[in-house]
């Protein structure tokens, strides 16, 4: 059966969103979308499950071991010193780039495939000026049109910066983001559609991630950010709609990630500390630099396999210790008793930590009554607040529907995850990638990828992986300790 061809690719991506909060009270729009809509219920998100290497690999079609956007935040040589490199800025991006050469960024994405063909992209972005970046760090030359709502040094193409704040003003200035979404749905209905009609639009809102972190899973801060989403999605389809062959437009609807609701603050440098290893949280220490989390990174100052073993066996007895992930195994265990492999997540990189700690959470509900829950490391969110970057099913779900022409509505079990997305959208428009990519078009017709769960332990303490599929194309679905 021949891949159905579209017009144009519309992409609204709610950053965070997570599938089981779309209903019709909180988001009335995007409910009705979904009832039309073919749905992916096993949808996956890209581990580690962080704002950034989503962007990168939705933008490339490619895991982090690929694409090298293997964290938020990592110790990095073009870094300032006493600090990580910060994927959410676009300057440490480009320094970065700067300094690697080429190679820091190059993997091909879908932008690049899209100027190939002499097609083009557009893209307004109310998030981190690094997360628009690594969309498409090549805007300028591939013709696209990026614009950052973090502001106008911070867009790739300032030019579209400038033609949107001349017809609707600039975008507001305030720690609460929900005023952002509405300007970015004007930005994207009252300009980017009309006027540029690029073949692939993508709408970027950051919320409801901010609200989940800052405010909670199911406040009513959160539901007016929710709200507020969905009536900037609801602006955009009707913008839409009125463009020339708008019948054959192809609309996707989706979520980068999704949440669990953290509980207590853990202490993780002091247990570290009790252990004999000096921890130092989200910058470079003298002994382990961490990247926390509800899943932390652990980098070493000094590469000592023997030490570093010994504090995976002193882990492995504590109570509150979950997924314990490694570099160097056989490709599905790692190098010591009761860890899996980093190669297994497609997250073996030269960048990646060789020790990955999850904290042990759970399926059982948080406060508002939603399943899921987390104690997190060296965040300031309240209690409650939402977090993801872990293996928690919560944190791996996440939103991806498809609607257009030809294309029969309903529910689709079939495991799919963000590496599918570019060549999903470069199939609807019949251009070649670039380059290979890992994911495929969910719409290819191939056969499901098939679920696999692995275990591994040592002693009492046991863990498991549960994926879709092998190799660079693997759908990650959820993991962590068990008994």
């Amino acid at each position: 059966m021949p891949h159905p061809q579209a017009s144009r690719v519309l992409i609204v991506l709610f950053d965070g969103l997570r599938p089981d909060l779309v209903t019709p009270d909180r988001m009335p729009a995007l409910s009705a979308f979904l009832a039309d809509a073919r749905r992916f219920t096993e949808a996956s998100s890209v581990f580690p499950s962080l704002t950034r290497v989503c962007a990168t690999t939705i933008a490339t079609g490619q895991p982090p071991a690929v694409s090298g956007i293997i964290q938020n935040a990592f110790p990095d040589a073009a870094a300032q010193e006493g600090r990580f490199l910060n994927t959410a800025s676009a300057e440490d991006m480009r320094r970065a780039a700067r300094h690697h050469g080429p190679g820091f960024v190059a993997t091909p994405r879908f932008a690049d495939a899209l100027a190939a063909a002499g097609r083009r992209f557009a893209l307004v972005h109310s998030g981190s000026a690094g997360g628009a970046y690594l969309l498409d760090p090549r805007a300028r030359a591939n013709g696209s049109a990026v614009m950052s709502l973090a502001g106008r040094e911070a867009s790739e193409t300032p030019e579209l910066w400038d033609a949107v704040t001349a017809r609707i003003g600039a975008p507001p200035v305030a720690a609460d983001k929900v005023p952002l979404m509405d300007y970015a749905g004007k930005a994207m209905a009252e300009v980017v559609l009309p006027e540029l009609r690029p073949d692939v639009a993508l709408l970027w809102l950051t919320e409801p991630d901010w609200s989940f972190h800052y405010s909670g899973m199911d406040t009513p801060a959160t539901r007016a950010a929710l709200r507020a989403s969905d009536d900037a999605f609801a602006r955009v389809l009707a913008a839409a709609a009125a463009l020339p062959q708008a019948e054959r437009m192809a609309v996707i609807a989706m979520s980068d990630h999704g949440h669990v609701g953290t509980t207590e603050p853990f202490d993780l440098v002091g247990e570290l500390d009790a252990l004999g290893f000096q921890g130092t949280l989200d910058r470079p220490g003298e002994d382990l630099s961490i990247a926390a989390g509800t899943l932390c990174w652990l980098w070493p100052s000094v590469a000592d396999a023997v030490r570093l073993g010994r504090l995976v066996a002193a882990l492995r007895e504590k109570a509150w210790c979950g997924a314990l992930l490694a570099a160097g195994g056989n490709g599905i265990e790692g190098p010591w008793p009761g860890t899996f492999d980093l190669a297994l997540l497609n997250v073996e990189h030269p960048r990646s930590a060789p020790l990955l700690l999850g904290m042990r959470g759970g399926p059982e509900p948080d406060r508002w009554g939603l399943a899921g829950n987390s104690p997190i490391v060296g965040k300031d969110f309240p209690l409650g607040g939402g977090m993801h970057g872990g293996l928690h099913r919560q944190e791996m779900a996440n939103l991806i529907a498809l609607r257009m022409a030809g294309v029969e509505a309903g529910e689709d079990a079939a495991p799919v995850g963000l590496i599918d997305i570019a060549p999903t959208l470069l199939s609807l428009l019949g251009v070649a990638p670039t380059a290979p990519m890992a994911g495929r078009s969910v719409l290819a017709g191939e056969a499901p990828r098939e679920r696999r769960v692995l275990e591994t332990g040592a002693g009492d303490y046991r863990q498991r992986i549960v994926l879709a599929g092998e190799g660079r194309g693997a759908i990650i679905r959820d993991g962590g300790r068990v008994g």
